[in-house]
């Protein structure tokens, strides 16, 4: 089974908080940060919308205020990923292939200057394909709760079920990060 290999402590944010709207985008500005990988898909919107909502709009121009480059990071194929990326005014990679490095690579290459890894995050819902694969960059890694888990696709609920079996692992080798960053997560999930 595929979770015998993973790194269980790969998989643990660095931070979990409910939504994109709860992070303290000012104090990791002045922490150092610059450029913000975000997934799409139940990270900024629900698998079932089709415009971004205003309150994303507004999202999206104070984190721009602050200082930050967006890029959006999707594993969708689909136009979809482009359509919002252009009413956004972002950047976009999408089909990135999520955990694997090359999108997350490919990303931090659109920015507008030359990031340090240092200096870059990522947001998203999943921990096997947006944390794992930015952990394993180094990256500043933020989980958010999925916005809406209904609508999730096949591959996702996949995910999901390989996630269940590595919050164990990480709980039982790492339970002072899990009770930190990830037990508040795992409740919510069980919700």
């Amino acid at each position: 089974m595929i979770t015998l290999f993973l790194n269980s402590k790969k998989i643990i944010p660095d931070l979990y908080v409910n939504t994109i709207y709860d992070i303290p985008y000012a104090k990791l500005y002045a922490d150092g940060y610059r450029l913000i990988l975000t997934d799409l898909d139940n990270t900024l919107i629900s698998y079932k919308q089709t415009d971004p909502t205003e309150e994303l709009m507004n999202w999206k121009k104070e984190v721009e205020g602050i200082g930050f480059e967006i890029i959006i990071v999707s594993n969708s194929k689909k136009n979809r990923v482009e359509y919002f990326a252009d009413i956004l005014g972002l950047k976009f990679v999408k089909f990135a292939k999520k955990p694997l490095k090359i999108g997350l690579k490919k990303a931090i290459k659109l920015g507008k200057r030359k990031y340090d890894r240092k200096e870059v995050l990522e947001i998203g819902d999943q921990l096997m394909t947006d944390i794992f694969g930015s952990k394993r960059m180094n990256l500043f890694t933020i989980l958010v709760k999925a916005i809406d888990r209904k609508t999730e696709i096949l591959s996702t609920k996949i995910n999901r079920k390989i996630e269940k079996k590595m919050l164990i692992k990480a709980k039982k080798k790492h339970l002072e990060l899990y009770n930190k960053n990830l037990k508040k997560y795992e409740e919510d999930c069980n919700d």
